[in-house]
């Protein structure tokens, strides 16, 4: 029976101190123990060098600008230092009941600190919204949070397959690393939400100093590593472009008689003009990264205009008067060609059923041409037209690995 009872008398007990755990009036006294009794002063440092660890946790991707060079994220820090002016633990008056009470930075004293590669808003962070929680040991977590936009330096050498580094740069604004000892922790991606254009794949702490005067003040930089969703600028921008060279390639199979034999190439020189400045509106303008497809493009384009300038000499050719004589040059160029054609094709190339070779080589008999203008005009517009098709194919397969390739390492 009188176990019983104890038994009882104990559990009665602990219900009615859990029931007890919280009240207004034992947080108010212990609140005013803190900041009144014992005279908190918020300007000063809880020790000679405080320790503060940041961690930055990320919600968004907003934009990441390559044309101007800036990254916005919308996220917060997660702030934790220690303070043994708010260690209660031991009082057992209200270590048992109050194990934290929310506060804000007016009334304690809280690291001033700032994002230094900001390029919208170089202030303090400072936000009275925010509690701060502070646990019965001192330990104090603040999570300021907002919008950060800072500038990120970007490498658009292999745009559109490209993987971008920005850093969010954290440091004390006024303490030395002598009075705050600042340190990161990680990058939180728990209720982060993908954006559609990058992909949030790593990240990287660092820590250093930067010189004031002669002070180092202490910083942290939380470096972001994405890569560029590529499918969008594939299908928009690549394979048109890829198609709209090969036309450059056809204005050699159009016949001189046609009449849109110049129409054609300088509709497509104009067009690779518009597709230049369309690339390079998304491009920064630095010299410190050239992009593999701007390159190409302007390969493309001198392409373009040298085979305008081909034209202009191959219609020259074919309307020439068939008593005026062909340069040597040209005669000497043709008979190339036909050994060239013999040696890849295995067989003399015949134009117009006759033998080219033959007919170069043939002697001048009643003073009539062994070599007319128009086997001239044919053999060039084959001799360019393949060569263009060999450059078109061995510079796009050049290019799209590259850039394939190092997608694939990064």
């Amino acid at each position: 029976m009188n176990s019983l009872l104890q038994t009882f008398i104990l559990l009665s007990s602990v219900f009615s101190n859990s029931n007890a755990a919280f009240s207004y009036s034992l947080e108010n006294d212990l609140r005013t123990l803190i900041f009144t009794t014992n005279s908190y002063n918020r300007f000063t440092r809880p020790e000679a060098q405080v320790a503060v660890t940041a961690e930055l946790n990320l919600l968004t991707l907003t934009s990441l600008s390559i044309k101007d060079q800036m990254m916005s994220v919308a996220g917060y820090f997660t702030l934790n230092w220690s303070d043994a002016r708010l260690n209660w633990s031991g009082n057992p008056t209200y270590s048992t009941d109050i194990p934290a009470f929310y506060t804000t930075q007016d009334y304690v004293w809280v690291p001033s600190l700032s994002v230094t590669n900001s390029v919208s808003d170089l202030a303090v962070i400072s936000d009275n919204t925010v509690v701060i929680r502070v646990a019965k040991d001192g330990t104090l977590q603040w999570t300021p949070g907002g919008v950060y936009e800072t500038q990120c330096t970007t490498d658009v050498t292999y745009y559109p397959f490209d993987t971008q580094t920005c850093s969010i740069t954290l440091a004390t604004w006024g303490y030395t690393s002598i009075e705050i000892n600042l340190r990161g922790s990680k990058v939180d991606t728990t209720y982060y939400e993908p954006s559609g254009e990058w992909e949030f794949f790593t990240y990287s702490i660092s820590s250093s100093t930067r010189a004031f005067g002669s002070n180092s003040l202490p910083q942290i930089s939380f470096q972001l590593n994405f890569q560029r969703r590529p499918y969008f600028q594939v299908m928009n921008t690549i394979i048109p472009m890829i198609l709209l060279a090969s036309l450059s390639v056809f204005v050699f199979q159009l016949p001189p008689d046609s009449g849109e034999k110049m129409g054609y190439s300088l509709t497509t020189l104009l067009a690779f003009a518009v597709y230049l400045t369309l690339v390079s509106a998304n491009i920064p303008t630095t010299s410190i990264n050239t992009s593999c497809l701007s390159v190409y493009l302007i390969i493309m384009l001198a392409m373009g205009v040298t085979s305008v300038l081909l034209t202009i000499y191959i219609l020259k050719c074919h309307h020439s008067p068939e008593d005026k004589p062909i340069p040597h040059y040209l005669k000497v160029f043709c008979e190339l060609v036909g050994k060239i054609s013999c040696v890849c094709c295995k067989k003399k190339n015949v134009v117009d059923g006759q033998d080219i070779e033959e007919k170069v080589k043939a002697p001048v008999e009643n003073n009539e041409p062994e070599l007319t203008w128009q086997d001239v005009t044919k053999i060039l517009d084959n001799f360019f037209f393949k060569l263009y098709a060999i450059i078109l194919l061995l510079l796009t397969l050049s290019v799209l690995l590259a850039l394939i390739i190092d997608y694939n390492i990064s």
